[in-house]
């Protein structure tokens, strides 16, 4: 019994330090935690802080890129009304650069047509039917051939006349 009697008061002694003991950490748990939500805080501010102005300055370069947008926009309308009125004027005609382009657009249209020409060539020939020049040539061929048939019956035409009145006028006499 002794034993356990002298366990139990060196708990009783124990307890009052060990509560004591749990207690200073207990405060310095408390001490630092507070600090560490201290500091957390106080940089949340500083975040939130410098987020704001991060905002303002986002809205304040959205605002000049609205702006310059605006007057590019007004800037392309007045152009292209300006570009309107030369054209219904007749004005854009003589401009240096719609000459240019006329120029080229008309270089590519005979180079077009050349090529679409050589197309319809071979085309033509590849199914076997005579081309526009080709009847041309044909047509001259049979024009000629025509008239030197012409200039040999003229001759047979007059003797065949003159036998024919001959012949009807006999039997009337």
């Amino acid at each position: 019994m002794t034993a356990k009697h002298e366990t139990t008061e060196t708990q009783a002694e124990t307890t009052p330090a060990a509560e004591a003991a749990k207690s200073g950490i207990a405060q310095n748990v408390e001490t630092f935690l507070k600090t560490q939500l201290a500091v957390a805080q106080k940089r949340f501010g500083e975040l939130e802080g410098e987020a704001q102005k991060a905002v303002k300055t986002l809205e304040g370069e959205a605002q000049k890129a609205v702006k310059t947008l605006e007057s590019r926009g007004q800037e392309a309308a007045k152009e292209a009304q300006a570009l309107w009125a030369k054209l219904q004027a007749g004005e854009l005609l003589t401009d240096p650069r719609v000459k240019e382009l006329g120029k080229k657009v008309e270089g590519a249209g005979t180079e077009l047509r050349k090529r679409l020409d050589g197309l319809q060539t071979k085309v033509v020939e590849a199914v076997g039917v005579a081309s526009q020049a080709q009847l041309k040539d044909l047509n001259k061929e049979l024009a000629k051939l025509s008239r030197k048939v012409d200039a040999l019956l003229k001759p047979v035409r007059r003797v065949g006349s003159k036998a024919a009145n001959g012949a009807s006028s006999s039997p009337r006499a």
